[in-house]
């Protein structure tokens, strides 16, 4: 009797070193088939990545090669543009000297604002094709802002906008490149001015703040236009993205370039039909990188 409870114990050990055996295998099991799917997964990302990349790399080409046949389409433009817009000034003159039918006094107005909006086009497709490389120096926001408004005052009449611009006198001028910075601030008025429907507010607000003990220069772009839609606001800097039916989708996406080349970031809020507005943020700093 004692040699089978002796047998009895020395099986049920075996037992029980079977079942912990068999439970580390299990373990191991499972901690090496989690291994093989994160590889796998590592391998299928990796795999997408290079994708993605050699996606990336074909669509740079594409794009470098219509840059470089739009920079010459744009410089061979912009000759017969200058003439057709000294021209046109000539002409609105004369007219408005020789006769007081607002009907006549408008075609003149009409053809310098085409002859304008088309030279923002080609504008834009300059900056689009060049990396910007900002030239800082002292610039007047108050005067640089009533230039930009006095550039898209036909189409503010023409849609009946209000404008309101508010800048802090204590704040100084901004530090910053005067092209790249009128070129950002115009695509955004622009893009306000479409969003407008018909008459609405058009409100440009710059002033200095402070963040983090460094000074930084705000200049908001604000409508009460139709908005953004909530899916489209993370596309909207995206080259060639455009929900409008006319454009080419560059505004916004060498505003976005303009500023970041500034060291400077730029944000949007918008609500649907309630209105949208940009945020534009430039350190003040002469010390560049």
């Amino acid at each position: 009797m004692a040699v089978k409870d002796q047998n009895l114990k020395i099986l049920e050990k075996a037992f029980s070193q079977f079942n912990a055996s068999s439970f580390t295998l299990a373990e191991t099991y499972r901690a090496l088939k989690e291994e093989v799917a994160d590889l796998k997964a590592q391998l299928r990302e990796s795999q997408i990545e290079k994708e993605q990349l050699q996606e990336e790399a074909e669509r740079n080409h594409r794009l470098a090669l219509v840059g470089e046949m739009s920079a010459r389409m744009a410089h061979e433009l912009r000759n017969p543009l200058g003439s057709i817009e000294l021209f046109s000034a000539l002409l609105q003159k004369e007219i408005t000297r020789h006769t007081d039918d607002p009907e006549k006094q408008s075609w003149g107005k009409h053809l310098s604002s085409a002859v304008k909006t088309m030279d923002h086009t080609i504008t834009n497709l300059l900056f689009y094709t060049c990396k910007p490389d900002p030239e800082y120096q002292a610039v007047n926001i108050d005067e640089m802002l009533a230039e930009l408004l006095a550039f898209v005052e036909h189409l503010l009449q023409q849609q009946r906008i209000e404008v309101i611009v508010i800048t802090d006198p204590n704040s100084g001028p901004i530090w910053c490149d005067e092209d790249l910075l009128r070129q950002a601030i115009l695509n955004l008025i622009i893009n306000a001015i479409d969003a407008i429907p018909e008459t609405g507010q058009l409100t440009l607000k710059a002033h200095t703040t402070q963040k983090d003990g460094k000074t930084e220069y705000l200049i908001q772009v604000s409508d009460t236009g139709q908005g953004i839609a909530s899916h489209d606001l993370k596309k909207i800097f995206d080259p060639f993205f455009t929900t409008k039916k006319t454009g080419t989708g560059l505004g916004l996406a060498i505003a976005q370039n303009a500023i970041t080349a500034h060291q400077g970031t730029i944000r949007v809020e918008s609500k649907s039909q309630q209105g949208t507005c940009f945020t534009i943020c430039i350190p003040q700093t002469k010390e560049r990188d």
